[in-house]
Order: C-alpha cells, then structure tokens, then sequence
C-alpha cells in the first residue's frame, strides 16, 4: 500500500500536469524502490531522474527538469506516481532499517564497500570523507571531481552542481584555505563550459567564496595575494562572478584592503571602455572606497 492516492498526484501537480503526466506512462524507465519512496527515469525533451519520497506520509516529487526546477510538481512525477499506484513498486515498503541494524560492523564494513564499488555517488562521497584526514590526497580527488573536459548540457550541469555540493559540504569540515580557493577557481572555469541557465552552479560559487572568505579570516592568505586574486575573479574573468570584497575585510586587512583599492584604480586607469559591464564594476568599486576614509580616488 503506497503513502499517496491518485487525489494527492492531482492535488500536488494540478489538473494540466495531472493529464500529461497521465500519457506519459510508457515513458517511464527503470522504475525502483528506494528508503522512503521510489526513483526512476523518464524520457521527454530530455532524459529526467525522478524521485518520490515519503515525508512524514506527505508526497514529495522531485524532478531534474526545468519545469520542477522552478518548484512545480511535474508531468514526470505524475507518471511515476500513478505506475506506483498501478503496483509497479512498493515505495521502498521494506524494513532495510531493520536489516541493517541487525548486521555486525564487519558485515555493515563489507555491504557499504560492496555497494561503493558499484555506485559512483557512494563511493565520492566516501572518498570525500575518507580523505579529511589526507589533504593532498583530499585536493586531488577535488581536482579530479571538479574539473571539466568539455561542454555540458542541462543535466550534466544538475548532477556537476550535486558534485560541487558534495564537495563543499567536506571542505567546510576541513577548511583548508587553500583547498577552498582551488575549488572556487574550478567551479568558475566551469561555468564556462556549463548550460546554467537557472544559476544553480552559480549558487555554489557564491557558497565556494563564502566559505572561503571564512577560512581566509580564519588563516589570512599574504595579503596582497589574496587581493589580486580576488581582483582578477571579478574584474577579470568572464564576467559571471560577483565578488563581495567585504566579505574578505577579515582576510585582507588593511594592507590587503589597500592592494585591492590601488589596483582597482590601475584597472580604471587602463580601462577602454570596451567592456560596459566590466567598466560599471570598475566605477562602483571605486564609488564603494571613495566613500570609506582614506580612499584617494
């Protein structure tokens, strides 16, 4: 018996998504439980992953198209959610919970390498953590993970950004300044190679910056390297990172704060205009010092 009725698909996705998603059934690939609900792909524009969870016996769709993206409850969680209800799956209805509570750590050991090796997911999120206490082997593994060999679309973008997450979420265990400034500059080349159109690689290099403006303020950088870095992701670059240069005050200091204001007026002094965007950074910067005491434009 599932945790949802047909009512709550159509409840959840309205009467528009309800009916296409009711034509797309055929569409619907490999269909599997999971703890908690089910997952599977669906074939439309593209190739979507789809899961359904039970939260606290409420519905939960989630969908790696544009349309729930954007927060909707779509036509893909729609079909999978009546095959559900057809008794194509249980809704992962067994206890593993149970199961592997039962089991002594020598064979909880055994199953979870088992099942790494044959989940790629599993096994960098493992990597990720094993290597907290191995830096170097920690930053290769970041540099093999993040770095792009060519374009990619849509989805690749979605599961690149799952990476990126990952791992962030081990390098704020650590924070290794180093580590966290090599991640920033491998996002950002990134987003030269990405469709990201709904900016979701883009919110992971502000979160990058964040935690590596903390881990600066922790352990500050030489000052007046840190400054030009800092000046060359903003200024630059492709022109799609915005950098706060006052969350770093605690990582620059005053000498750092004084590198960043003369070379923000050397790059005023050379600009050509020829780039708008680049030339209005420029000027608010500038605009942004002048009024701080002892800024001489």
């Amino acid at each position: 018996m599932t945790w949802f009725s047909e009512d709550d698909l159509r409840g959840q996705a309205g009467d528009v998504s309800f009916a296409r998603g009711a034509k797309y059934l055929e569409s619907v690939e490999a269909l599997d439980d999971v703890a908690g609900g089910v997952t599977a792909v669906v074939s439309g524009t593209d190739r979507y992953t789809v899961r359904l969870r039970d939260v606290d016996g409420e519905l939960v769709g989630e969908c790696s198209c544009p349309h729930a993206a954007d927060g909707f409850f779509c036509k893909h969680c729609v079909a999978v959610g009546l095959l559900v209800l057809e008794g194509a799956a249980d809704g992962g209805a067994a206890d593993i919970r149970g199961y592997v509570a039962s089991l002594d750590r020598a064979e909880l050991i055994d199953l979870l390498v088992e099942h790494a090796n044959e989940d790629p997911v599993l096994f960098r999120r493992l990597s990720l953590k094993a290597g907290r206490e191995d830096l170097d082997a920690l930053r290769r593994h970041v540099e093999g993970t993040l770095r792009l060999r060519g374009f990619v679309g849509f989805q690749g973008t979605l599961a690149y950004a799952g990476k990126v997450r990952e791992v962030l979420a081990t390098a704020a265990e650590v924070m290794d300044g180093p580590l966290l400034c090599r991640i920033v500059e491998l996002v950002v080349e990134a987003l030269d190679f990405v469709e990201d159109s709904f900016g979701t690689l883009g919110d992971e290099v502000r979160r990058a910056l964040a935690l590596y403006a903390e881990a600066c303020a922790d352990s500050p950088p030489e000052p007046k390297v840190l400054a030009e870095w800092l000046l060359r992701l903003d200024l630059d670059g492709s022109g799609r990172v915005e950098v706060s240069i006052a969350d770093f005050t605690g990582g620059l200091g005053f000498e750092g704060l004084a590198a960043v204001r003369a070379g923000v007026d050397e790059r005023w002094r050379l600009d050509d205009g020829e780039d708008p965007y680049r030339s209005r950074k420029l000027q608010r910067l500038r605009e942004g010092f002048a009024a701080t005491r002892n800024w001489k434009a």
